[in-house]
């Protein structure tokens, strides 16, 4: 985003706070000056359920939607597109004859939470992830991120010719660009003993067995940051506070809900970032010393206010987001286009921060102050593109319509703050 450079420091907070009628977690990121450009919440009443892993039960296969629907843990259904019996990983079949039936007992993975009426989606493909590197149950070719070319590509296509396995295959996250080849190797060492771990397991655990391979939130966030541009990380919570005081063991267990236990261990970065950690222990909440409160209260609401005296209102909506701006208690004087423009371009700003505090996804319509000439339009769209270059999920500015809306896609990785806040 404009006016954060790539040399500026950031504050990261880790800490939980009373909402409402449920308590909430929370993981914070500000600039040096205090504005907070990125905010994950999660409901401490009800977790998230992505990167579980189940042994489920398929209850039917519809081949016209190429998809099965499974009983999982919790008599919890889930959504799970296949179309063939090759893509499952079976631990149990009861049908001897080829084909998907119901019955067989599988696993999947959890990647996108229930919402709404629609059931929790899953994956037949199971992944391990560390900060830099993806691996893969099963074997299959191994990819590197698309981002990656040149020189650098050679290179990692080399590393990972080198470190294939028979009942694994890898990807190559964007960040591990930055890496030796040690270091690359010590996080594949680690994701294919935690596997081995896993499959040593698998055969002895009962239906409706849950795992827990993934990294809580705060640590998958906290590595999506160079230690270098962190210049401080604050946090008032016990485990978080142990995990950076090395008082947990190297290796931490997950158990199942059938009383399964499987090793996982601590991603070998976390060390990087201790010598930045500050355990907050003053009897003055953390999150009200860092006016989380009132933050809450700014991204849950529909307007959003604007320097210049105009706002944006935001809607969300199960098919799409619809953003509008408004001139509101703005003055224009004698200088109606210049005002117009000025108010666009700081609410193209405010969209791109107010995307990410808010976990917006999919597709977002807004509609800008019209503007007649189609240079201060070019002005804001190349704004909005500047702005969003920074968001970590993926903006794509699709195009303008007839009606002067501008068409947007942003990447879904994360349930939304409504979504997650809503009953």
């Amino acid at each position: 985003m404009p006016g954060i450079s790539e040399q500026e420091q950031l504050e990261i907070c880790i800490t939980r706070m009373p909402w409402k009628d449920i308590e909430i977690g929370l993981f914070l990121v500000r600039t040096g000056d205090g504005q907070a450009i990125e905010l994950q919440v999660e409901n401490l009443a009800r977790p998230s359920m992505v990167g579980q892993i189940h042994i489920g039960r398929i209850q039917k296969y519809l081949p016209s939607l190429h998809a099965a629907f499974v009983d999982i843990a919790d008599q919890k259904k889930v959504f799970l597109p296949v179309k063939s019996p090759d893509e499952l990983n079976y631990v149990r079949r009861q049908s001897k004859s080829e084909g998907i039936h119901g019955g067989d007992e599988i696993l999947l993975q959890i990647v996108a939470d229930p919402i709404k009426s629609k059931d929790a989606i899953g994956s037949s493909d199971i992944v391990f992830k560390s900060a830099d590197v993806i691996a893969h149950l099963g074997s299959g070719e191994s990819g590197i991120s698309r981002k990656i070319s040149g020189q650098d590509r050679r290179r990692l296509r080399d590393f990972l010719s080198a470190c294939q396995g028979e009942n694994y295959h890898l990807t190559l996250r964007t960040s591990a660009v930055s890496l030796g080849e040690e270091e690359l190797s010590g996080q594949v060492e680690a994701l294919v003993e935690q596997m081995e771990d896993f499959q040593a397991t698998i055969g002895q655990q009962a239906l409706f067995t849950v795992f827990q391979p993934g990294q809580p939130l705060w640590m998958e966030r906290l590595m999506t940051y160079p230690a270098g541009q962190i210049s401080s990380i604050t946090s008032d919570l016990e485990e978080v506070i142990a995990s950076f005081a090395g008082e947990r063991n190297n290796d931490s267990h997950t158990q199942g809900s059938k009383g399964c236990s499987w090793t996982r261990r601590a991603d070998s970065r976390l060390a990087d970032y201790a010598p930045l950690f500050h355990a907050y222990r003053d009897e003055y909440p953390l999150y009200q010393l860092r006016n989380l409160t009132r933050l809450m209260r700014e991204i849950s609401s529909r307007t959003v206010w604007l320097p210049c005296g105009g706002n944006i209102v935001i809607e969300q909506t199960e098919a799409l987001n619809v953003i509008d701006i408004n001139t509101g208690k703005m003055e224009a004087g004698s200088g109606k286009r210049d005002a117009v423009l000025t108010c666009n371009l700081q609410a193209a700003e405010e969209i791109a921060r107010q995307m990410r505090l808010r976990n917006l996804s999919g597709i977002i319509i807004i509609d800008f102050i019209n503007m007649r000439d189609k240079r201060d339009l070019t002005r804001v769209m190349e704004h909005l593109s500047s702005c969003c270059k920074r968001d970590p999920q993926g903006v794509s500015l699709v195009d303008v319509t007839a009606l002067g809306l501008v068409e947007i896609t942003r990447q879904k990785k994360y349930a939304s703050l409504k979504q997650i806040l809503s009953s």
